[in-house]
């Protein structure tokens, strides 16, 4: 495959990029970069239309099959405004602060994939191999050659009537999420539909604000479940609930089903899955 590695956030560590971009390219594919990958504006990948110009150069090249985020942190909501249906083009790959991107594509009928981001595969998860398993999934997902079988555990008493593959799959960073509330670009729910659900470093109050406020700023009677994958680095300071304990209480006063999980996030696991209907996620009572 040919992967092109774009910036559309933060400014990237270039030791990184490049050592995944070697390696990836040992496995047989083609890895090339965007002009501005290396950029720098303030704490950004360069200005925002340096940053959408690689991107939609990335989605208008005939010959990229997939177009890989290469870091998160901050910046990629400046891009929505310009955005347009070349975004569909063709499958991004990303996380974090990419969960503006992922949503926008997946609510607009293109594909995404909640993945780790370039700069993170080649030193984290690795396995004893070149690459991070969750990169190598991130492939074979792209290849079809894969399915998304992950494992689930309820945690509220509506989580084990639900029928998980019936919905649409959009979520991503909580905090990305809420930022967007209130503009053009913010999550609508159109169809039945489950959120999946991380976050990193914020504490526990922070979080729960977050949540009342995108429950509060979406039609909540065709979220069909919630899912939750790694908090991570996330500190209680002394709450006597647990976040499981906090996030239930309002799901539950919607009878809408909760479900946990390991394998996705900011932690060491963050295995990839794509934003279309979720048929390949198995319950664990």
């Amino acid at each position: 495959m040919h992967f092109q590695i774009v910036a559309p956030s933060a400014c990237v560590d270039v030791e990184k990029i490049e050592l995944a971009q070697e390696k990836l390219q040992r496995l047989g594919h083609q890895v090339s970069l965007a002009e501005h990958v290396f950029g720098q504006y303030r704490y950004l990948a360069g200005n925002t239309q340096q940053r959408i110009q690689d991107l939609q150069k990335a989605c208008e090249d005939p010959t990229i099959d997939a177009i890989w985020c290469a870091r998160g942190g901050t910046g990629a909501a400046m891009l929505l405004p310009e955005l347009g249906k070349w975004m569909l083009n063709k499958p991004i790959i990303g996380y974090s602060d990419s969960t503006v991107l992922l949503n926008y594509v997946a609510m607009h009928g293109g594909y995404a994939i909640h993945a780790p981001v370039f700069q993170e595969i080649a030193c984290k998860n690795l396995d004893n191999a070149p690459l991070s398993t969750d990169a190598l999934k991130t492939i074979a997902l792209l290849n079809a050659q894969t399915t998304q079988n992950y494992a689930l555990s309820p945690v509220n008493r509506f989580a084990h009537d639900f029928n998980i593959s019936a919905a649409q799959v959009l979520g991503g960073n909580l905090t990305v999420l809420c930022s967007l509330q209130g503009t053009p670009y913010h999550l609508e729910l159109k169809q039945p539909s489950i959120l999946l659900l991380e976050d990193v470093s914020e504490p526990y109050y922070r979080i729960e604000r977050c949540l009342v406020q995108l429950l509060q700023s979406i039609d909540t009677s065709l979220l069909k479940a919630v899912i939750l994958g790694e908090f991570y680095h996330c500190p209680q300071k002394n709450v006597p609930h647990s976040l499981m304990q906090i996030i239930n209480e309002h799901l539950e006063a919607l009878n809408i089903p909760l479900y946990q999980c390991d394998w996705f996030g900011h932690g060491e696991h963050n295995r990839p899955f794509g934003w279309v209907k979720m048929a390949v996620l198995s319950i664990l009572n």
